[in-house]
């Protein structure tokens, strides 16, 4: 039997019928071939495929607990959709979006630390302008989170979380209500945090075992906040309380595992270590994109489901937005939008390495390029750059 499902699905051990993707276009010698590697997987993402069709005779079938494309009640998106713009057309307006959360959620964790109660009235226009610049265009935001403060970590994780949470979920075909009740659990998830002692939030090292246990209890702390709000969706409460739960039963609070596991606490716990180790903190320097993103492939199946970090990593890209990469003719570039070849995206130049002299910025789409290419990811910090 044919199936045409998301390439986040594919496993080894599945047949290939289609690649739907013309042959010059893929890696591979035929269209046509059993799956016997994960590295195989990977070069069908990287090759910026995202639809493929399989043949369940010849191979393996779906997972259970995973189903269809295209009978998923998750994955249909709704008709009316924003009009499509380029990150840099929608900027401006993910810099106000990204600004008025950064607000909200300072505001509101100070009132929570003061007793009141969440009012989702007040977190629905926050979230509202988030998802329709994520519509647009998910790489304006993604870029914008990419810069970071270490002094106000805490708040500015939960935004950050809040928009890579739900890029997460349109690259995944989700609607647009799931889109913003997602974004609403990213961005009140760590609302639990307000009532961690500031001296045990804010250590500057390596907790103590006493002080894990009462830093874990944040968690609690927030699904116990957050269950007086009125309102508040299943999808919104379980980001808060599960996005510390990991896949092989090691997380905490409640050491659930597989499936036990609801579909948006997994996406969370993926997204809640790619933040935090990309962000810099009074005691470490945040890692680049890339480097993360391969840390999540080695966990994917003890910390994480396998398949929804491939997912994550077709929803930021291989080279996220806000990286900074070396291109072969030594420029050094900024990426600023992802193509559907995720190994070619839209750059911005500004530096000659060779020269460490500036140059006038430039956009630059490597995928209409032949003889400019990627050589490797930068850090930010080797090169004291700035946006």
């Amino acid at each position: 039997m044919l199936k045409k499902i998301s390439v986040s699905q594919l496993r080894e051990g599945m047949y290939i019928h289609d690649l739907k993707c013309d042959w010059l276009n893929h890696p591979f010698v035929l269209n046509s071939f059993k799956l016997k590697t994960d590295t195989e997987i990977r070069k069908i993402i990287a090759a910026g495929i995202t639809l493929v069709e399989i043949d369940t005779e010849k191979g393996l079938d779906l997972l259970v607990e995973e189903p269809q494309l295209e009978k998923s009640p998750l994955t249909k998106v709704v008709d009316n959709q924003p009009k499509k713009f380029t990150a840099l057309e929608e900027m401006g307006k993910a810099k106000v979006a990204f600004s008025m959360a950064g607000e909200f959620i300072t505001d509101m964790m100070s009132n929570a630390k003061m007793g009141q109660h969440i009012e989702l009235e007040q977190v629905n226009p926050v979230i509202n302008k988030l998802s329709q610049s994520i519509l647009r265009n998910p790489n304006a935001l993604l870029g914008l989170s990419r810069i970071r403060s270490m002094d106000v970590y805490t708040f500015e994780h939960s935004v950050s979380f809040s928009v890579l949470m739900m890029a997460f979920a349109k690259s995944m075909g989700l609607s647009e209500k799931i889109i913003c009740e997602v974004g609403i659990g990213g961005l009140l998830h760590d609302i639990g945090k307000t009532l961690t002692p500031d001296e045990i939030l804010n250590k500057p090292g390596k907790l103590t075992p006493e002080e894990f246990v009462i830093m874990k209890q944040h968690v609690v702390d927030s699904r116990k906040i957050l269950e007086k709000t009125v309102g508040l969706s299943k999808v919104s409460m379980d980001i808060a309380a599960q996005h510390h739960e990991k896949y092989d039963g090691n997380g905490y609070p409640l050491g659930l595992k597989g499936g036990q596991i609801s579909l948006y606490g997994q996406m969370a716990a993926i997204v809640d270590v790619y933040d935090a180790l990309t962000a810099d903190r009074c005691y470490h320097e945040g890692k680049e994109p890339s480097e993360v993103l391969k840390l999540l492939v080695k966990w994917g199946g003890t910390h994480f489901n396998p398949r929804l970090v491939r997912e994550f990593i077709q929803s930021v890209g291989i080279y996220p937005a806000g990286s900074l990469v070396m291109l072969n003719n030594h420029h050094l570039a900024k990426v600023i939008d992802i193509n559907d070849n995720m190994l070619k995206p839209v750059v911005e130049v500004f530096l000659n390495a060779k020269t460490r002299s500036y140059i006038p910025r430039k956009l630059i789409d490597l995928s209409k390029l032949d003889t400019i290419k990627i050589l490797k990811v930068e850090s930010h910090a080797k090169w004291n750059v700035v946006f």
